[in-house]
């Protein structure tokens, strides 16, 4: 193993919610105005986004052939789609591969809008609405300019705590879904954190979060120790350090997924993730250590949202227990695209990147980074198989010399659209509650059980307070 990406001190990622490729930055690099860098090099010159031609069927049981549902290139507004769409495995499955399931010849991809109607019974064309660049202006222009991958896939076709647990852990311990309810006892395997711990590499966990605990903490048993208490912070002291040059070697950020919420999860304000993903990006690029700072923004997972590119069945197992886990599934197939848009002065604008093998982009591509780069010996790093196939980022810094221009992103509309605290939770909130619960010494399913609405959530941390970044 070799040292790769000298030039950087700090690696920052931020991992938003339940959004593909497609309804987010599918109209980034239309025909007419391709990238100006592809990565590797002789790989396909246009970016893999939306075409206008792009459908999916919905199916009344009446109409043979089935209506054809368009792409559109704007969505309606900010909350698109709403209600929520469902992610877990099974609705995952179907929004692949159709009714037949994975068995099924049927043409791929073509399952989101009957998926979706099960749950938008008045409108699930919805999930055919693609954002367009001006939507995003904070995202789409640090995609343009720096790095963007068109092939970066989340690690389970499912759910968020599956996928987080990828990208803090390698592996999601046999897990396809957040669980019912979701128990931290049952996702009690080593991460990242336990690692860069060990060999004294710094670390700190920031989230933006009003009222409810650290979300990455919550999940896993091995983070709850007092002693680790100092390395979860609110998003303020995020700031606060890229300002003094304080920034440990890897942050981790998490967006407010509750109250005022920011974190891109169907129905939340799109607009309020950017106002959040602008003021990361002011307090990295204003800092001292911008020349020698990396910033990874992506997504946990798709979250129902449409995407054309059927996933890759290359996927490693990580583990003995991932085999055949969850539902029968073998952890052999990748989820669905998210963005994964890679920040640095030491990469050239207008830049799109693929693995150069056959192995694709996802998150465990985080962890292998961070393994190269702090050149963590094999005996001390994560034992996942996933991790140790997945390629690394080293490719994407192709400049020798840091840029000293910054591209002027103006500040998006500060808001965050609040849902009706009469709404349901969606799973992640009913997760951050159950977790918790269980953390507390609570049962979690009896903490499930009386949360009907996002009101009884906001209730049950505020009658089992806890510090709100911890």
């Amino acid at each position: 193993m070799s040292r790769i990406l000298e030039q950087i001190e700090h690696i920052v990622v931020v991992m938003f919610e339940n959004r593909s490729l497609d309804n987010m930055l599918g109209w980034l690099y239309p025909a007419e105005n391709p990238p100006k860098i592809v990565i590797p090099a002789g790989s396909a010159p246009a970016f893999n986004g939306v075409l206008p031609e792009m459908w999916n069927p919905l199916s009344s049981g009446q109409d043979n052939p089935p209506t054809r549902v368009a792409v559109t290139a704007s969505a309606a507004d900010s909350q698109v789609p709403n209600p929520d769409p469902q992610e877990t495995f099974a609705n995952v499955t179907y929004q692949i591969f159709g009714p037949g399931g994975a068995a099924a010849a049927n043409v791929p991809m073509r399952g989101f809008v009957d998926d979706y109607a099960t749950t938008a019974t008045d409108n699930p064309a919805q999930i055919m609405e693609c954002h367009g660049t001006a939507q995003l202006p904070v995202l789409s222009a640090l995609a343009r300019s720096y790095a963007v991958s068109d092939a970066w896939y989340a690690s389970v076709p499912s759910q968020t705590w599956p996928n987080r647990a990828f990208v803090h852990a390698g592996t999601s311990n046999g897990h396809v879904n957040n669980g019912n309810p979701p128990d931290p006892r049952e996702w009690d395997v080593p991460t990242i954190f336990s690692v860069l711990q060990a060999m004294g590499a710094s670390w700190s966990v920031y989230s933006d979060t009003i009222l409810t605990p650290s979300l990455t903490r919550t999940m896993f048993p091995s983070l709850w120790p007092l002693d680790l208490e100092s390395h979860f912070h609110g998003f303020s002291a995020f700031v606060e350090a890229c300002a003094e040059q304080t920034l440990p070697q890897y942050s981790f950020i998490e967006p407010s997924f509750l109250l005022e919420p920011n974190d891109q999860h169907p129905p939340h304000d799109t607009l309020a993730g950017e106002a959040f993903l602008h003021a990361i990006w002011t307090a990295l690029s204003t800092s001292k250590s911008w020349d020698k700072t990396l910033l990874v923004i992506t997504f946990d997972e798709h979250g129902g949202c449409f995407d054309h590119v059927m996933p890759p069945n290359n996927a490693t197992p990580p583990d003995a227990v991932s085999t055949l886990g969850d539902e029968g599934f073998g952890f052999d197939r990748f989820g669905i695209r998210v963005p994964a848009v890679i920040v640095s002065p030491y990469i050239a604008a207008g830049t799109v990147f693929r693995a150069a093998g056959e192995t694709p982009y996802d998150h465990t591509s985080i962890l292998a980074t961070l393994r190269d780069w702090l050149e963590i010996p094999a005996a001390q790093m994560l034992p996942s198989r996933r991790i140790a196939s997945a390629p690394t980022l080293a490719q994407v810094l192709t400049l020798t010399e840091p840029r000293t221009d910054l591209p002027h992103i103006d500040a998006p509309m500060s808001r965050r659209f609040q849902p009706a605290m009469t709404e349901a939770p969606n799973d992640l909130q009913r997760s951050l509650v159950s977790g918790s619960a269980r953390r507390m010494g609570l049962d979690p399913k009896a903490a499930v059980a009386a949360l009907t609405t996002r009101q009884h959530a906001v209730d049950f941390f505020t009658q089992n307070p806890a510090h709100p970044h911890a």
